[in-house]
């Protein structure tokens, strides 16, 4: 599966709108080759979603970040076995604030890649790296660069990498071997007297029961705290979004303001300039009304003077 490993390694490096073409393409330049097997599992591989495309693209050009947080994510595993509950508590607040500021360098990484982060998009790439920093699995997935879906944990939990991985046999090259854990054994009473008996079955099953119980309790509080925080930031996005319809909003309204203004404006220059007219409509039909009357005592007069005339030609006619 290394040539398989090597054309997907290539193929996740690229935009995502060339991703598919670039796919097409390779497959059929190995099934020419004569590659078939090859050639047909690379054109299975699918489209990596936009938080996995922006998750790979981090790890190729993020790569100080990146490795700074999983080796966050390695140190908070191990304070978690060894339930050192101070500890915890500070390496999750360095968790949250290292994760917000490699999200938002990956905002910025995908804009020069001309791709625009959704706040959507932007809370998936955030469960993907807190479940790279607290599942070693999930850590060495992502390390890949070749995920094509978003990963989630529960709290501490395993992650779940079912489908994530465009070619699950690269990430065996990259597994690290499993970290040797700190056994915090704990003293018996019978250890402690004078008698120097070793502890019994029952204090070793207790001791046991007790550990067992800090660590389910410790685990279902940052499952809980880790539910917390998503659902701020759910909420500061929801806060975000309600902003920008607030802003755009309020510039609609200024601008259909202005545009009532300038209507108003027009409109009162029309009812001027029809004052105006109404004004001289009237003298205009006053002075035509002057006219006509004019017109038709000249008119009468000249029928008089006709009729003078003929009076008098009259006689002379016969």
């Amino acid at each position: 599966m290394s040539d398989l490993t090597d054309v997907a390694s290539e193929l996740y490096g690229r935009p995502p709108g060339e991703f598919t073409a670039a796919r097409n393409d390779r497959a059929r330049q190995l099934r020419t080759a004569g590659d078939a097997e090859l050639a047909a599992a690379v054109k299975a591989l699918p489209k990596p979603s936009a938080a996995a495309w922006l998750v790979n693209t981090m790890v190729r050009h993020l790569g100080e970040p990146v490795a700074g947080l999983l080796e966050l994510g390695a140190t908070l595993r191990q304070a978690q076995d060894d339930l050192d509950a101070a500890r915890l508590k500070q390496l999750n607040k360095d968790r949250r604030a290292l994760v917000a500021a490699v999200v938002r360098q990956g905002s910025a990484l995908a804009a020069d890649h001309g791709q625009k982060v959704s706040a959507a998009v932007a809370g998936q790439v955030e469960a993907t790296l807190n479940a790279a920093m607290t599942d070693a699995g999930a850590a060495a997935a992502l390390r890949t660069g070749l995920l094509v879906e978003a990963m989630t944990a529960s709290g501490l939990g395993p992650a779940d990498l079912d489908g994530v991985l465009a070619v699950p046999e690269a990430m065996g090259e990259l597994s690290p071997a499993p970290p040797t854990r700190r056994k915090k054994g704990k003293k018996s009473e019978g250890s402690k007297r004078t008698t120097g008996k070793a502890a019994g079955p029952d204090e070793d099953e207790r001791a046991a029961r007790d550990e067992r119980a800090a660590r389910a309790a410790t685990a279902k509080a940052q499952e809980e705290l880790e539910a917390a925080e998503t659902r701020a930031v759910r909420a500061d996005d929801a806060l975000a979004e309600a902003d920008a319809a607030v802003q755009e909003l309020e510039a609609n309204e200024l601008r259909l303001r202005s545009e009532l203004e300038e209507l108003r404006r027009q409109m009162h220059e029309r009812e001027h300039e029809l004052d105006r007219n109404e004004r001289a409509l009237t003298k205009a039909e006053k002075e035509r009304s002057t006219a006509r009357r004019r017109a038709e005592d000249a008119t009468a007069r000249a029928d008089v003077a006709r009729g003078e005339l003929d009076r008098l030609r009259g006689p002379r006619a016969r």
